[in-house]
Order: structure tokens, then sequence, then C-alpha cells
């Protein structure tokens, strides 16, 4: 029964930037909020007649607890979730891997002039009120000098915000070069040799798969995270790199033996930045592997532990 409750509850979860999908059991829709319908490409019409496995190929049902990676309808790579209901279905979360810079391009320039505004017309206006006036009291004309030195402060914060947000604007359109898994599996067994670890690349014909890759930055990146990871890797222990595909994926795993990685610390390393160009742009380690619409996590199990890629194949 509908109540003014269930109604807020309702245009609450429609309005969220993530998907939901609320399924049965059997994995059929009842209800999806406008960011779900978007990325599984279905009209509110037909949602009853649809199956969620059916429409995201690669998607195991029943889920499990943990998250998984499967394409999305319009291609794009989505991180799925899904909780237990009390009634015997399921609420499923859709977030993408990379987001789309149609989320938030068109705000940046009209950030940037709501933010200027202010400041500028407080600057101009304490300017013009000291030339005014070039007999003011000392102490007054300090309060109108500390005014221009604040708004100052704060456009030099408001720069730095747009740089920031225009980093990640030239993320979404950098272009990504076309390269063989193996030859992306080289780069990355390169680039943690140079932090004097040891690498092997397991055979096999998935490395004639093809990907996309900025090869520079893929290589900074598996370079810094070396530079952590030699810190865990066993004296004398080598590493090795696979790959595997399916659904559209490919899946990367460097396994190595010694000390594990918990979840928290692989975030902090994250956070670390990487030079984008001679402009002092920059992105996080994070930044570049959504870049590469690609997703990094750890496991641990009883052979070793385990840095788990995933990143899509190019569509023949």
């Amino acid at each position: 029964m509908k109540t003014p409750e269930t109604d807020r509850l309702a245009a609450a979860l429609e309005a969220l930037p993530v998907g939901v999908v609320i399924c049965d059991a059997e994995g059929r829709v009842a209800w999806a909020n406008q960011r779900a319908r978007q990325w599984l490409a279905v009209p509110v019409a037909d949602l009853s007649d649809c199956s969620l496995p059916a429409l995201l190929a690669g998607l195991s049902w029943p889920p499990g607890e943990a998250a998984c990676h499967v394409r999305g309808a319009t291609g794009q790579l989505l991180a799925v979730q899904a909780w237990p209901l009390a009634s015997a279905g399921f609420v499923v979360q859709l977030q993408p891997v990379h987001a789309q810079a149609s989320d938030w391009q068109p705000l940046l320039l009209r950030q940037l002039l709501e933010g200027l505004r202010r400041p500028v017309a407080n600057i101009r206006a304490a300017i013009e009120t000291l030339t005014a006036y070039p007999d003011m009291a000392p102490d007054l004309a300090a309060q109108f000098q500390h005014i221009i030195l604040e708004q100052t402060e704060a456009l030099t914060r408001l720069l730095e915000t747009t740089v920031a947000a225009y980093t990640r604007y030239v993320q979404t359109h950098w272009p990504l070069e076309c390269m063989a898994v193996g030859e992306l599996l080289q780069m990355m067994a390169d680039a943690l040799a140079q932090q004097m670890l040891s690498v092997q690349i397991e055979a096999g014909h998935n490395l004639l798969i093809m990907v996309r890759a900025d090869r520079r930055l893929w290589r900074q990146l598996w370079e810094r995270l070396g530079r952590q990871l030699r810190q865990l890797v066993r004296t004398g222990a080598s590493c090795s790199l696979s790959a595997t595909t399916g659904d559209g994926l490919v899946w990367i795993e460097l396994q190595w033996q010694g000390r594990r990685l918990q979840p928290e610390r692989l975030q902090r390393w994250l956070t670390q930045t990487l030079s984008l160009d001679e402009q002092g742009l920059s992105l996080t380690l994070a930044e570049v592997l959504s870049w590469h619409e690609a997703d990094l996590w750890v496991q641990s199990e009883a052979d070793g532990h385990r840095l788990r890629l995933v990143l899509p194949a190019v569509r023949s």
C-alpha cells in the first residue's frame, strides 16, 4: 500500500546517482530507478518483463555477497553488489567503474563562474573604497586589506579545485591505445621489475585479446604499486601475472608469496598521484584506473595473495 513515506523513499531512490534494482528470487525485475534503467537500456513500461541476469551478461544468479563486474547494455563496465531482502528477493546496486564526463562536465564552467563572482566583487569593492578614501584611518584600512587577502586566498582555492576538476575532464578525453593483453602484461612486468620484483607471465591464448591503455601512465601506475608491493613480497620469491577473459572483460591477476595486503592499505596507495603533463595536472592512481575503466582489489587465499584487476576488452 502506498503511503507518503513510501512515496518519499521511492523519490529518494529515484534520485540516487547509483543504479538500484529490486528483483525477486529468480531475478525478475520488480522496480529500477532512473540510473539503473539508463544502464540497462530498458524503458519503464518493459521492466516487468525483464530478468536482470538476462540483461547483464555474466551476472551469476543468485548473486553472492561480494561485488562483481559485468558490462551494462550500453557497454559500460558496472560494479554490481546485491543484498538479500527478507521477502526472498534482492536489492541490487549498479555503479559504473568509470564516471562519465557528461555527469559533471556541464557543471564545471558554471561552478567556476559562480565561485568567481563573490570574491572578485569583494576585492573590487575593497580596492575602490581604499582608493576613494586615501586618508582612511590605518585600522580601518587594515580591515579592507584583510578582505583583499582573504578573498584572494578564496580565489586560489577555487582555481585549485577547478584544475582538479579539469584533470578529471581530461582523463575522459585522453585517447587510449589498442594493444594485446600480452603486451599490457609485459608492461606491468617491466614496471614491477624496475622495483626489483621478479615477475613471470603465464602463457595462454588470452594474451591475444585486445584492450585499450595509455602506455606511459599504465607503466607509471605499476611502478608506483611495485614500490609498495616489494615490501610485502617474500625475499627471493617471484610474482606471477596471468589473464583470463569472458563476457567482454579481461581479468588480470598478480600473485605473490609473502605478507598480506590489507584492502584499506591498497585504498591508501590508490590516493597517490601521478603527473599527467608539464602543466602540473595530476591524477591519483585510482583515477588512472578509472580512466581505463578498470577496477582493482586484493584477495588473500591459502596459496598466496593476489591483486585482481578487471578492464573491458575491445569489442571486435
